[in-house]
Order: C-alpha cells, then structure tokens, then sequence
C-alpha cells in the first residue's frame, strides 16, 4: 500500500484530471488498475455513470451539483461515463494510503466499509474540488499552502458522510513541514526529465537518504518513484491538451519509452494518453 503515516499534505501527490465528451464522441472508458480512490464532480452537463467492480455493477446519473466519491476497494475497476449532450467534469485520483491510514492513526471506526457516496448540493465537497482545481499562479505559494488545508477538509468530509466522525488532525514531526515539502516537490516539477535521485534529495534537506525516503513517504503517502510518476503524469495531463506527439511528451518529462508513458498513464488515469489527447483536440477550418 502506498500509504502513509498521516499526510498533512495530501493535495500534491493527487492526480487532478478533466474530462471533456459529448453525445457525438461516445462512452468515456476508464480501467484501472492498482486502485486508487476517486472522487469526481461534473462541471458542464448531464451524465450517466456504470462502475464495474469486483463483478458487480453500479449505474447513476449525475449533473452539475452532483459530487461522487469511488472507493478504492477491490485491485481494479472500471467506469463507463455517457455524456447526454455536452460534458465536462473533473476528478482526483486519491492514493489509497491516504484514507486507510488516516483511519488507521485516529482509531476511526466506520460502521462500514467506506462506500461509494454520491451526493447532491453538498456545498463542502463542491468549494473543496473547485479550490483544489484551480490553477496555481507562479507566485502562489500562499494560495497552493492554503490547498493542504483544503484537501484535509475534504478527507474529512468524506470521513463524515461515510458515518466515521471527525478525526482530529493532531500535527506529526515525523513529517516535513509545508514549506519545505512544496520547496521539494517545485524542485521535483524542475526536472523531470532526469529525475533526482534520493541522495540529491535527501542532501537538500541535511538527512541520510534512508531517513529521507521515509519521513517523504509519510509526508506523500508515496514512495519517491512513484512520486514523480504522479508528477509527470499531471504535467502531461496539460500538454496533452496541444497536438504535441506522444514520442516527445514522453521524452521530455523523462520516461524510458513512449510504451512506458503509456503503461504509466493508463494505470494512473484509466485511459491512453493518446485517447486522453483526442478528447481536448479541436479541428480548425
């Protein structure tokens, strides 16, 4: 399990997507694998939804106001999402680690399973996904701090609908500060392309890379490799959006191949990065 101890900061290691369909382009598939939790709000228009998981299957209609939350529990599962006219809608993809763990250390004792949860006007799960959303302006480190305790306000949301109660967010030293986590993670976005390795990392912040690679993954809830995938993968989640080849997106933020960018994508959004790609291409003339 990628999870860990308490993470403070769970916004930087969730994979933020967009989704854009309509009647014309048909289903949107996704399958995946190594389950991480979703929750999902539709921006733009209607939809119909079919989650298979585990071989049973679970079908609901949502719009605008409507926020649904995919527990990650079985190793894979897969969505099927018809839009009716025009669609847009964004999700997180949530490392399992992030909820389990957080249970785990507060002693939370929910009166089941967590569920799939599908709410309608719920006015704290929609102002947290749109802040979440939001782009970041370069010199927003005030405005991407305030994100942490907007992602914490989430986790608890969810905690609460699913019957656990409200945990309490007691701080943790085995864990980086804000600061120095975000000044980490900027210097992780910087190169990509050759990713640092443990040492250069861990002579950063003065520790030994052992005791780096553990106090990161607490503070994460990922290991570092899988860390910058996750980075990667959501600067791709914009290039993608321009007619840029496949070939070159996958050189330029590191990957050994086009094949490996591809496995690594569909794992962490459940689709191609060339389907992803095609949703968001406009023909001109």
């Amino acid at each position: 399990m990628d999870g860990a101890k308490l993470s403070r900061f769970p916004h930087v290691s969730w994979l933020p997507l967009h989704f854009e369909a309509s009647a014309a382009t048909g289903l949107l598939v996704g399958h995946y694998q190594r389950v991480t939790h979703f929750i999902h709000k539709a921006r733009k228009g209607r939809h119909s939804i079919r989650c298979i998981q585990q071989g049973h299957e679970e079908r609901w209609d949502a719009d605008e106001r409507t926020v649904n939350f995919l527990p990650a529990t079985g190793d894979s599962f897969t969505t099927v999402c018809a839009a009716q006219h025009e669609y847009q809608g964004v999700a997180f993809a949530i490392p399992q680690g992030h909820l389990r763990a957080l249970a785990d250390a507060e002693s939370l004792k929910p009166r089941s399973s967590l569920r799939r949860i599908l709410t309608h006007d719920d006015v704290v799960l929609e102002s947290c996904m749109d802040q979440l959303m939001a782009p970041t302006r370069p010199d927003g480190d005030a405005e991407d701090l305030r994100k942490d305790e907007v992602a914490r306000r989430l986790v608890l949301r969810l905690f609460e609908l699913s019957g656990a109660g409200t945990p309490d967010w007691n701080d943790d030293a085995s864990i980086f500060d804000r600061r120095a986590l975000l000044g980490l993670t900027a210097y992780v976005d910087e190169h990509l392309r050759i990713a640092p390795s443990l040492s250069d990392m861990s002579m950063r912040v003065g520790m030994s890379p052992s005791h780096f690679a553990k106090k990161f993954r607490y503070s994460t809830g990922l290991s570092m490799g899988r860390f910058v995938n996750r980075r990667r993968i959501w600067r791709s989640l914009e290039t993608l959006k321009t007619d840029s080849s496949l070939a070159s997106v996958a050189l330029d933020l590191g990957f050994s191949s086009q094949s490996h960018f591809t496995r690594i994508f569909s794992r962490l959004t459940g689709m191609t990065p060339a389907k992803y790609q095609k949703q968001f291409r406009r023909t001109v003339g």
